[in-house]
Parts: structure tokens; sequence; C-alpha cells
């Protein structure tokens, strides 16, 4: 199934796909509030052109007036939305005989007035409306789904949209009902089993993902015990156990052996041991049989292969893990791990402000490792020291993990051994260990705080003791933030960011700006606003954001305040904003110019989607000509 999105059904203009998407969503509750077909698409054909009065203007009118037209776009939501009342199945449209009247009230026949407008192209094609439907209904909904006629594919692709928002947690929710106890598990899901799989991981899950496998295998047929097969292969991979990968993969190749999904584990776990010929001969393999198929699904595939027998470290960029043993011995002993434990103490010496201090038999593992890890911490409050030295010496301080347990309860440890992997991300590795290393951190420190004291206490950055913990932290922080790639933070980084915070107040790592951006696209403004109260007179995307969260509140005569206190400091700033098409200007490698033009273009390009929505942007402009300033 084909599933497109908003912009896809519109040429990728913008603003139409905003207004479709609006369209769809207030269409699918009035759905469910009426129950009725006529009466839908009476609605539709009376209000969609006040919804989308953009599409509405395109209609030609030689086809009749708009609202005709939004019957037809109505008829088609009503084909294809996964009702309740028709056990969540795809059902056509009740409509008129081909002789009777038209129900649109024209008086004409339905063969001579609506139907060679509904018989045209369907413009929706396989577009998924099961997100906005989900919009409308209670959550305990998700519970009865798998009961129901539903496609397990429109379930899968409503989870992933979820997930690329950064709604996690209502993906995974969505998706848990589909494996409980007792319920069939067949090839069907397996889209549902991959993206679950996807949540488990973004969310930091192992131990689900490694029962969920487990289960998969054990009651699953054939078809998902080979996804879950192969699933297991890469998380083998992942964590070093070559040998154990390499066995899962054969098993997955005996349960399906034509599976073309087994060409690209292949070929990365022969990356992974370095034999490139092999690697490019099981391409040249792979990429024969699946050209015979002639099947135009496996388009993109058969261009990969291609590109993997041509130069595979270079199209297994983004695939590949490190083939270094010294690597792999880590990731082995990370899985043998201790759990974690408090081994420090809180000292606050009567003050707000704490500092972690470790016991005596961990001061002495952490004196012991830096008589043999070389002590290389960044400067100011960077999260790598780019220094791959540390790997010059790995076996001496892997035999040290190895023979001291303790050093996992260590955070300065933990802290080296995150920024020892990091070097390798940097220099081009793609590493699936430090996610795991910074986690560990993040355990640690709210182990050591639950067994505080004072666990509210401030651990201010400062202090420098604070701040191996800390830059772990912040570390998985950041870490999420690149993974976004210019999107929207999602609620993993709203926790985290806040806990750093939290601890630290000053907010020494400068996220107060990014979290108030998550705030506003998770449309909790009243959060920006309060973090806005924070840090008065910041930087230009804590006060925008601040006139942003009081427009989404309805707070328009303190946003007009706010708009006038600003326009010395930050007029750069909102001119960028509002411009339709600034040129870029020079960016350097050593920061930003305070209400400089670089602080405003960053400013733009990260948040001028949130001031799309709801009309800001053009409120903004008008409250900007109404200050007495030019565009």
């Amino acid at each position: 199934m084909n599933k497109q999105g908003d912009d896809d059904l519109i040429g990728g203009d913008q603003d139409a796909a905003n207004e479709m998407h609006l369209l769809f969503t207030v269409s699918a509750r009035m759905l469910i509030r009426l129950g009725d077909d006529g009466a839908f698409l009476d609605w539709i054909a009376d209000s969609g052109p006040m919804l989308a009065p953009g599409i509405a203007a395109a209609v030609d009118p030689r086809t009749g007036p708009p609202a005709l037209a939004f019957r037809v776009i109505g008829a088609q939501i009503l084909n294809n939305t996964p009702r309740p009342d028709t056990d969540f199945r795809c059902r056509a449209a009740q409509r008129p005989g081909r002789n009777d009247p038209c129900d649109c009230g024209s008086g004409r026949q339905y063969k001579h007035c609506c139907l060679p407008l509904e018989a045209g192209p369907d413009f929706l094609g396989s577009y998924n409306m099961l997100p906005h439907l989900l919009d409308a209904l209670p959550k305990k909904v998700y519970v009865t789904l798998p009961d129901t006629a539903v496609d397990p594919d429109r379930v899968a692709d409503t989870a992933r949209q979820w997930q690329e928002q950064g709604d996690v947690e209502r993906a995974v929710g969505l998706l848990e009902p589909w494996f409980t106890a007792g319920r069939k598990l067949t090839d069907r899901l397996a889209p549902l089993f991959d993206q679950l799989m996807d949540g488990y991981l973004e969310l930091g899950r192992d131990r689900k993902r490694d029962r969920l496998v487990a289960e998969m295998i054990e009651r699953g047929d054939r078809g998902l015990r080979a996804a879950a097969m192969q699933r297991r292969a890469t998380m083998l991979a992942d964590r070093g156990q070559d040998d154990a990968a390499w066995q899962a993969f054969h098993e997955a190749q005996r349960e399906s052996p034509d599976d073309p999904s087994l060409a690209i584990l292949e070929v990365t776990l022969l990356f992974q041991r370095g034999e490139m010929e092999q690697v490019r001969e099981r391409a040249r393999f792979w990429l024969l049989r699946l050209e015979r198929t002639r099947n135009a699904n496996y388009a993109d595939l058969i261009d990969l292969l291609r590109q993997i027998r041509i130069d595979p470290v270079v199209a297994l960029a983004g695939l590949a893990q490190d083939m270094d043993p010294d690597l792999a011995r880590l990731g082995d002993l990370f899985a043998k791990a201790p759990g974690v434990e408090a081994h420090y103490q809180l000292r606050t010496d009567g003050t707000e402000e704490g500092v972690l201090v470790p016991d005596r038999k961990l001061s002495a593992v952490d004196a012991g490792w830096y008589r043999i890890f070389p002590r290389v911490k960044p400067g100011l409050t960077m999260t790598q020291h780019d220094n791959p030295k540390v790997w010059d010496d790995a076996p001496a301080w892997l035999d040290y993990l190895e023979r001291t347990p303790l050093a996992w309860q260590s955070f300065d440890i933990v802290d080296d051994l995150a920024m020892a992997v990091d070097v390798l991300q940097v220099l081009g590795t793609d590493i699936t260990l430090l996610e795991p290393l910074l986690d560990r951190g993040i355990m640690l420190l709210a182990q050591n705080l639950a067994d505080a004291k004072k666990p509210d206490t401030e651990l201010p950055w400062i202090v420098m003791d604070n701040r191996p913990a800390l830059r772990l932290l912040a570390h998985r922080v950041f870490r999420i933030l690149e993974s976004e790639q210019g999107g929207m933070p999602n609620r993993i980084f709203i926790e985290l960011a806040e806990r750093l915070l939290a601890l630290n107040p000053r907010d020494n790592h400068g996220l107060r700006t990014d979290l108030s951006r998550a705030y506003l696209a998770h449309n909790e403004p009243d959060k920006a606003l309060a973090l806005s109260d924070r840090f008065p007179d910041d930087f230009c995307g804590m006060t925008l954001n601040r006139i942003l969260a009081l427009y989404r509140l309805g707070r328009l005569d303190q946003g007009m305040q706010t708009l006038g206190d600003a326009a010395d400091d930050h007029a750069v700033a909102i001119r960028m904003l509002l411009a339709a098409n600034p040129k870029q200007p020079p960016l350097s490698d050593f920061g930003i110019r305070f209400h400089g033009k670089d602080e405003a273009w960053l400013y733009r390009v990260a948040h001028r989607p949130l001031w799309e929505r709801d009309g800001a942007l053009e409120w903004l402009r008008g409250a900007w000509r109404k200050a007495g300033r030019k565009k």
C-alpha cells in the first residue's frame, strides 16, 4: 500500500497540504459525530470551502461551484476511511442510483450531475486516513483494533507517522496490543512488528526488544519468525556478537530463503568482518536474483546493491558497524556489565547545590583507570574531545574493564568510554554502542540521586566533579537533536532536557531554545512561556518563541507588547522570519553573533514551520506592520 502524505496529494504545495490536513482532520471528527453519509456530504459541501479556501479557489468553475467539488472529495474520504461503524473497514459511500435524483440538491439525475465527477480520478489514492480517525477517538480504542477488520498496513503506517512526528510513546501504545499473550501471530503482522521494534529502539527499551523478538520466534508463523530472526541478527551485530549474529542470519535464511531483505543483512555482516570481496560477490548474487524477478518494489534495493558492488564502503556507510576488534570487545564487555548501583554521595555542605563524590572503592577504581586510560576531557561544555588516540592502548584499558566490574559504576569511566566510541562516530563509522553507553550514564545518575537524601539538589556544571555525569546526560540530548536532522525534537528530548535544566538551571549547554521549540511543536505553549520566564532578555529564539506561545494561548495583547519590547533587539530575526526567500548569511564554525544575521537565519530554519501553523506568521506580519516596522 502506497501511503501518501498530504503534500503528495497536491503536488508539494505546502499551503494546500496544510489545508488538506486540516480538512481531513475535521472530516474524521465529523464522520464520527454525524454517522451518516448523506449528512457528512452535506456538511463538507457547506464547510469544506471555508476550511480549505485555497483549494476552493483552485476549483475549475467549468466543473461547477466549489461546494460540488468538496462533495466529490467527501465521497472519496468516505470510501477511504476505516470507520468504527464498519468494523474499521473501508467501504464505498452510499450513493444514489444512476437514474435517481442527485443528493446534492440540484434536482438532476445522479448520472447527469455528480456521478461523472465522482467517477473521475481518485486523488486520495491509497492515502491513509486512519491517523486522522484515531486523533478523533479515545486511546482505549487502540486495545480493540486487533479484533477488528482494520488493515494492519494502515496501522503500521499510522505508527510510523506518529514516530516520525516524535510521538513514539503513542506509536508504541498503538502497536503493543497486537502482540499480547494468546493472539495469533502471523506474517501479516510483520510491518507492525518492525515498527514496534523501531519504537522500542528509539525509547531505549532493549529488554522489551529482546522479549518481543523471542516471542515472535517462539510463537510466530514461518514468515514472522524469519523477520524476528533477521532483527535478532541485526541486534547481535550491533552488540559486537559476530558469531551469534551469523547464526541468527542462517536461521532466518532457512525459514525464508527467498526473502530479499536478507540481501542487505548478509552484505552488512560480511562488511563488518572486512570481507570486501565477499561483500561484492554476494551483492552480485542478490542483484542477479532480484533483477530476474522484474518486481518494481525491489527498485531501491537493486540500486543499493549496484552501489555496493562498486564501492561497499561508501554504499554501506550508513549501515556498517566498525570492524575494529577492540570495539567489538568493548561491546561484549558492555553486554556483560553489571546492573547500575549507587556509589556516590551527594555532598551539599548545607546549600541547595550539590557535588557528586565517589565512595572510597570507586575512587580507587577511577585512580587505577587513569593510570592506563589517557585523561582527555573536552573543554567548556563540549561533549567530545575528538581524540582518536585514546584507542592506541585499548587492549590495556579493556583488560582493566574486564577485571574490574566496579568500573561500570563510574561516571568518569562511562563518560570516557562514550567519548571514545563517539570518536569513531565522528570519523564516519556508524556505531550503535554510543546510545547504550549514554543511557547507562543516565541510569547511573538516576540511581545515585534516588539514593540521595536530597534528590532534588542541583548539580551545577561549574563544579568539575559533576561534569562527567552531566556531560553524559547532555551528550545524549545532543545526539537526539542530531538524529532529528532539522525536524522537531521528540518527547525523549523534552524529558532529558528538562532533567538537565533541573539539575543545572544555568543551562550552560544552551538547550533552552531547543526545549522551547519542542514545547511549541508538541502543543505545550504554556511550558514554553514558563521557560521564557526563567530566561528573559535572552537569545532571539526565547523572545520570539515567547511571542508565539502567547499567540497560541490567545493572549494577543501580551504578544503585541512583547513584540514591541523586542523590536529593537530582535528586529533582524523578525525580518528574517517574515521574509519570503531570504539569502543565507555566512555561518561561522566559531559560534553565532548575538542579534546578528546568522542567529536570525538559524532561528528561521528551525522555527518557521511552527510559525506557519494556525495563522501565526500572518498575525506576526500584521503585528509587525502595526508596530510601525517595515517588512
